[in-house]
């Protein structure tokens, strides 16, 4: 296969995933920190417990002491003109004895702001700050404790003058427990967070702590492939050709006959594997070439310019069976793409069968490294006619992208491939979209008569996203 990449308005889209490893982008006065690492945080257990691990700060006061285990941000932040917020997944604690806080502190002066869930049965959320060095307490509001789903968002904000105490149960909608006229300086701020026992339990407490100016999980987009419209938000379609020296002879102007997209083309199938939303699905196809002839090799992409989100970890799933006459295609693609206005940021998987295939269908996986489409040495045979999964994780993040495993193979029994790979982004221009895309890759050697039809059924294409940067 050569390189593959798609167009749209001129603008070249695709080539062709688990972020293992965060690169923290810091910006003036915003960092974004999701703690796959404790790089960026001071721990002290305090008579307790702090452990940065499998992304999540966790802060424990064991049974039968007086603890304050703390974490501290190694750089200041400004709060000024935006919001910083973090992630209370979990909180336990005894009445009147333990209580969470979140202080943001003017390095200038050691005043802070103040968000504490205080344990006084029931837990309440308190807003506060500290003057006179931090050495007067002051109250300004409260509201009930009901984390949601993902948790309890937590956040100082400062808007023209005002200082905003808020919660959110999915950051996306924020309650505002307090505000008052900034009663402390907000450019130059150090974020500290601590669980704290001030008396003695019978039981271990602890808080878990994530997502620094994240939000944990996004809404996704699913069902792609129920989409029966071209345009906007739904289908488009790219083709390419190369001859058998490895030219390009042709971009998205090629002798090739591609089905549409309209109802016509979707099926109902009872056999799709579970779990799925519905029995329904999209037939991609191509109709037929000009290969026996001309000896070019085609490639057609169905995909979708979905709505920029500022997420870092991407998930691409697809169920999938092909067919195909008497020859086999060269190979499926699944690729997806991150593009930020400044930059492409590329994931994808792609299996390429064996040749000759001698009724094998096995062929080998490649991952998508930058430049080209690199084997990972694994192969895996998929049979025609039968329903597949494909599943994989990736980071696109900080103009890079980085792949660790993906998972293939019938959706009970799928084959975990692992692959740990980065690689720095190319710059695009192109317009800020979430690119996900399917491929059928045609070829000279396997297309010997003309309308030879190559069919990919897509059922249960769904692209999730975990880590979504705030505003």
């Amino acid at each position: 296969m050569k390189r593959t990449f798609l167009s749209v308005s001129g603008c070249s889209l695709f080539a062709g995933c688990l972020a293992l490893a965060l690169t923290t982008q810091v910006a003036p006065g915003r960092l974004y920190d999701n703690f796959n690492s404790g790089a960026n945080w001071t721990l002290s257990d305090n008579g307790g417990t702090a452990v940065i691990a499998s992304s999540e700060l966790t802060l424990t006061s064991p049974a039968g002491v007086l603890s304050t285990p703390t974490a501290t941000l190694n750089a200041a932040q400004a709060v000024t003109g935006t919001r910083q917020s973090i992630l209370v997944r979990s909180h336990t604690g005894v009445a009147n004895a333990t209580v969470f806080f979140l202080w943001a502190t003017d390095t200038a002066t050691g005043n802070r702001l103040e968000l504490k869930l205080d344990d006084i049965n029931p837990t309440t959320v308190v807003a506060g700050y500290y003057s006179g060095g931090g050495g007067t307490y002051n109250y300004v509001g409260s509201a009930a404790y009901s984390p949601g789903s993902d948790g309890l968002y937590m956040a100082f904000r400062e808007s023209g003058g005002t200082t905003y105490w808020e919660i959110s149960t999915d950051a996306d909608t924020w309650t505002e427990v307090a505000s008052a006229s900034d009663p402390v300086s907000t450019s130059s701020m150090s974020f500290e967070v601590q669980h704290k026992a001030y008396v003695a339990t019978s039981e271990a407490t602890a808080t878990v702590v994530d997502c620094f100016n994240y939000k944990a999980t996004g809404a996704g987009y699913s069902n792609l492939e129920s989409k029966t419209y071209t345009g906007s938000d739904g289908w488009y379609l790219y083709t390419e050709g190369y001859n058998a020296a490895g030219t390009q002879v042709c971009n998205d102007n090629c002798n090739m006959s591609v089905n549409g997209v309209d109802s016509s083309q979707h099926f109902t199938d009872t056999t799709i594997p579970t779990p799925r939303s519905d029995d329904t699905g999209y037939d991609f196809r191509i109709i037929s070439t000009d290969a026996p002839t001309s000896r070019t090799y085609y490639n057609a992409y169905r995909y979708q310019q979905l709505a920029f989100v500022d997420a870092d970890n991407w998930t691409y799933h697809l169920y999938f069976k092909y067919a195909y006459p008497q020859y086999i295609t060269q190979g499926l693609e699944f690729p997806l793409n991150k593009y930020t206005g400044s930059y492409r940021l590329q994931g994808a998987v792609a299996w390429y069968p064996n040749r000759p295939d001698n009724g094998s269908h096995t062929g080998v996986w490649h991952i998508w490294s930058g430049t080209n489409w690199t084997s990972i040495g694994s192969s895996q045979a998929f049979t025609p006619g039968q329903w597949y999964e494909v599943t994989f994780n990736v980071g696109l993040h900080d103009n890079y992208v980085y792949y660790s495993s993906f998972q293939a193979g019938p959706a009970s029994s799928m084959t975990t491939f692992t692959w740990n790979y980065s690689y720095a982004a190319r710059s695009s221009t192109a317009a800020s979209y979430i690119i996900p895309a399917m491929q059928i890759d045609d070829n000279i050697d396997d297309t010997t008569t003309a309308d030879t039809q190559k069919d990919c059924y897509m059922a249960q294409w769904n692209i999730g996203w975990t880590d979504e940067r705030l505003p």
